[in-house]
C-alpha cells in the first residue's frame, strides 16, 4: 500500500503541474484575441474616422456649389436690375437678391462649421493612426510567440498526462477511477496531506487516531469531509 500512496502522490504532482497549465491554455489564446481584437478595434476606427471625414468633404462642395450658383444669380440678377424700368420690379429683383445673400452667409456660416469638424476630424485620424499602427507592431512582436507558447504548453500537457497514466497503470482501477472524480470534482486536487492536524484541502480537523492511520501508511485513508486521499506529507516522495 505504501506503493500505491507514493503512486499516487507523484500522480497528484502531475496533475498539479497539469491544473497549472490548463490555466495556461486559456490565458494564452485570450491574450492572442486581445491583440488581433485591438488591431480590429483600431482598423475600424481609423475606417470610421475617414468615412466621417468623406462626409465632410462632400457637404463642404456641396455648400460651396450652393454658393457659387447663388453668387452666379445674384450676379445675374444685378446686371437685371440696370435695365429694369419700373420700381415693382427693381424692388422684387432686389428683394430675391438681398435673400440669396441672407442665404449665402448662413451656408458660410455652416461651411464654417464643417472646416473646423474637418480639422478635428484630421486630428482624430492621426490619433487613431497611431493607435492602429501600435496594435499592428504589438501583434506582430507577440503573435508568433504566443501561438509557440500555447504549442508548448499543449505539448507539455500530453507528456504530463502520458508520464501520470504511466504510473496509474500500477493501480487497481477503483482507486484510479476515485482518483479521477477526485481530479475533476475537487479542483485537481485529489491527493492532499495534514496541515496542522487539518486536511489540506478543505480544513477539516483530523482526528488523532486517522492521523497515526495516515501516517503507518498501510492504507488509503480518506477525508471525513471532503473524501480526498490523505497523507501525511508530500515531501522525499
Amino acid at each position: 500500500m505504501k506503493k500505491e500512496l507514493e503512486i499516487l502522490i507523484q500522480m497528484q504532482k502531475f496533475d498539479t503541474v497539469i491544473g497549472k497549465k490548463n490555466v495556461l491554455t486559456k490565458e494564452l489564446p485570450q491574450q492572442l484575441n486581445s491583440l488581433k481584437q485591438s488591431l480590429l478595434d483600431a482598423d475600424e476606427a481609423v475606417n470610421t474616422t475617414k468615412s466621417e471625414l468623406d462626409e465632410n468633404q462632400k457637404d463642404q462642395k456641396l455648400k460651396e456649389l450652393d454658393i457659387a450658383d447663388n453668387n452666379a444669380k445674384i450676379t445675374k440678377y444685378k446686371n437685371q436690375l440696370l435695365t429694369i424700368e419700373t420700381n415693382k420690379e427693381y424692388k422684387a429683383l432686389n428683394s430675391e437678391i438681398n435673400h440669396l445673400e441672407k442665404k449665402n452667409s448662413g451656408v458660410d456660416d455652416e461651411l464654417i462649421v464643417l472646416m473646423e469638424t474637418e480639422s478635428e476630424l484630421r486630428d482624430r485620424l492621426k490619433e487613431n493612426n497611431e493607435a492602429q499602427q501600435k496594435a499592428s507592431d504589438e501583434l506582430k512582436a507577440n503573435e508568433k510567440k504566443l501561438e509557440k507558447e500555447i504549442q508548448e504548453v499543449q505539448k507539455d500537457i500530453e507528456e504530463l498526462k502520458s508520464k501520470r497514466n504511466k504510473l496509474a497503470a500500477g493501480l487497481p482501477r477503483d482507486l484510479i477511477r476515485r482518483y479521477g472524480n477526485l481530479i475533476k470534482n475537487r479542483n485537481r486536487k485529489a491527493v492532499v496531506f495534514n496541515d496542522n492536524n487539518a486536511c489540506s484541502g478543505c480544513g477539516y480537523t483530523i482526528r488523532p487516531q486517522v492521523d497515526i492511520d495516515m501516517k503507518a501508511r498501510n492504507s488509503v485513508i480518506y477525508c471525513e469531509s471532503c473524501g480526498r486521499i490523505l497523507v501525511d506529507h508530500f515531501e522525499n516522495n
